[in-house]
This record gives C-alpha cells, structure tokens and sequence, in this order.
C-alpha cells in the first residue's frame, strides 16, 4: 500500500533527519503529536522504519516463503544387504527449498527473510541456529505442539535415493490468515520466491497479492506429491521452475522429447507464466518465453558429471536471482544458475559450505561458453 498525504510528509522529514522530533513533525505538518506518533507507529509496522531514531529501511529484501525442515541423511557405505544392519555415514543439514534458498542467496551476501513455520522442538532450535547467519528469521512462526518439518533419505552406494520419507503435516499450518499477518512485510520485497508447501489457497493468495503489488514472484516446485497444491492458472508468476517429472504428474503427460518440452512449456506460458524453466536430471535446463522464445541449454560431457541432485533447485533459483539483480541478459543469468547447480550437485550437502559472491563469480568464468539449441524462435504465437 502507498503511502498518504500526511504518511509521505512524516517519512520525508524523517528520512531528512533521523533524530527529529514527533513534536516538530506535528508543528511543520500541523498535526498533534500523538497523530504524528500513530503514523510512526504505522511506518514501523510495515517496514519503511525500523525504529529509533527512526532508521529508514531502504533495502527491499528477497522473501523466502514456504518449506523450513531438518534433513537427516544417511549414507549405505558398502552394497545393500536386505534385512541386515548395513553401516551408514548420516548427515544432518537444513533442508526445505525456502530454507535453502534463502541460505544460498545469504551466502551470497543478499538480503533475505525466511518466512515458514516451526514446531516448538530441538529441530527447530538447530535449524534457526544454522540459517540465522544467512537470513533474517523474525517472520519464521513457532506453532506449539507442532512437530519441525522433517526430510529423511537414504543413499545407496551408487549415490541414488533408495528411500525417501518425508514429515510436512506443519505446513498445512502456512493458511491464507497465517499469510495476511505478513501483508506489509511481502509488499517491501525486491522478489518473492515461494515453494509448493503453500496450501493451493494460500499459494493462490500470495500470486494475488504480489500481482496487485506487482512484485516479481517466482515459483519452484519441489515434489511430484505436492502438485496438488499448484494452482489452476500461473498469472502473476513471473518465473516458474520446475523439473520434468514434476511436470509429467501435474500434466498427467510424459515428456520424452523437445517437441514434449516446447508443448509443456507453451502450456504453462499460455496459463500465465511470464518465464519457464524446466530441469532435466542431467541439469540440462529448457527455457521459454512468449517474447524471447524456447531453448534448450545442453550440459557438456564434463560439466554435466553430477553425484547428487538434491538441493540443485534451490541452488539453480538462487544464482538465477543473484545475477538478475545485476544484469537481465538472459545467457548470463541462467549460467549463474546452472553453474551453482553443478557445483551443488558435487556436493552431498544441500548448500555447499563454500559458497560466497567471489566463488561463484570464478567459476562462472571458468564455465566457459554455454552450448544452445533454439527449439522455438522468439516471440512466438502459442497455441
């Protein structure tokens, strides 16, 4: 929401001297001093300050919204022998893909919040203690006698999921009411990045309110068994990402060539998406718009050699977004997003450990030329 007559000319007299007076607002506006205090008051809530001396917020934050989990992972070290007590090396990270997002983008140096929701547990307490010096955690919600999302895999020899259990009954909690108390919050933000933990009514709430606010809203799906909760058209997301098989069950299709590719891709233009990625499990990505056209971004031999695919969503979103912060040129920004995937996908954490800005800019030049195939020419009709 814009800011009033009488808002505007209290946030410019604060924003001219932090220390002035409510008095002396009230005697140049003509106001008394508890109106002036009131829409302090207001101004703080919704961010524009951030309390005495009245500290302007200039920045406009990147919002992660959805999935906060711990990820228990174990490692089989030898074959798998059935019914027996096979030795293991296990692991425990931070996982959800709001959660790790919003870690990749703080690595990174941006400025981010985490808005998910929490039981009151140890789980929790471990994972705000590990996202806390990567993204501000005011907006993260602890809901009593709720258990912590909860992600547990196993991890056979060859590096493939043997088996996957996940515990998400606390995002039902994430309801279009839980949202609106965050109203003033989201309309601050530079971006908005959500996952498919969002109830569809709440999802659909949020595409209403950053479409009306015109706030870029990226969406990332992040299971074939949450595609229920995608919504029914894309209108207001300015980017969705998506896998193959994500879009194999929300299509009930397969997806077996670029011919497959163009007419999945074109199904989601023409339902509203400004832009689409879609990852293949060889990180080769495909990309479309209406204006720019469809193109499949093919890994070489060498830079497609992966051991892991958790967590490259996230980090594939992540330096998307940091580089489009910087430039628009389309190459440039899905490189930035394709070179932290790999360089993820080498890593059995879900955030690498030594991400930061000066890493990833070295590798993305050592990365080389990006090899493309134009499936579709720009500024095609769709069907």
């Amino acid at each position: 929401m814009a800011l009033n007559e009488k808002e505007s000319k209290v946030f410019t007299y604060i924003k001219e001297d932090p220390f002035i007076s409510q008095q002396e607002i009230a005697d140049r506006i003509g106001l008394s001093r508890p109106a002036v205090a009131n829409i302090i008051s207001g101004l703080v809530k919704r961010g524009y300050l951030l309390g005495k001396a009245y500290v302007v917020n200039e920045t406009r934050p990147i919002i992660c919204i959805g999935a906060a989990a711990l990820d228990r992972r174990y490692f089989i070290t030898n074959k798998l022998v059935d019914k027996e007590s096979d030795e293991i090396i296990s692991q425990i990270t931070g996982g959800g893909v709001a959660l790790s997002v919003a870690e990749n983008l703080g690595r990174l140096d941006q400025d981010v919040v985490l808005l998910s929701v929490v039981g009151d547990d140890k789980e929790a307490e471990w994972l705000k203690n590990a996202i806390q010096p990567f993204a501000k955690i005011d907006a993260v919600k602890t809901i009593a006698n709720t258990k912590t999302g909860n992600y547990m895999d196993v991890i056979d020899s060859s590096g493939d999921i043997f088996l996957a259990l996940a515990e998400v009954e606390i995002y039902e909690q994430m309801t279009v009411e839980w949202l609106k108390e965050h109203k003033e919050l989201l309309k601050q933000a530079c971006v908005i990045i959500v996952d498919t933990s969002l109830p569809q009514a709440t999802l659909q709430a949020l595409m209403d309110l950053t479409n009306k606010n015109k706030i870029p809203l990226i969406l990332v799906t992040d299971s074939v068994l949450k595609s229920a909760h995608l919504p029914e058209n894309f209108k207001g997301i300015k980017l969705l990402v998506t896998s193959r098989t994500d879009s194999e069950r929300y299509f009930d299709t397969k997806i077996e060539s670029d011919q497959d590719i163009i007419r999945i891709i074109k199904r989601y233009l023409k339902m509203g998406a400004e832009y689409v990625l879609i990852t293949s499990e060889d990180l080769s990505i495909a990309y479309g718009s209406s204006q720019e056209g469809i193109f499949q971004f093919v890994m070489k031999k060498e830079q497609a050699a992966t051991n892991y695919f958790w967590g490259t969503h996230e980090a594939l979103v992540a330096g998307v977004v940091y580089q489009y912060r910087q430039t628009n040129n389309p190459k440039d920004v899905l490189k930035a997003g394709v070179v932290n995937a790999l360089l993820t996908a080498k890593s059995t954490y879900r955030v690498r450990e030594e991400l930061n800005q000066a890493s990833l800019e070295k590798e993305i030049k050592r990365f080389g030329e990006f090899p493309i195939a134009v499936l579709v020419k720009s500024k095609y009709k769709s069907d």
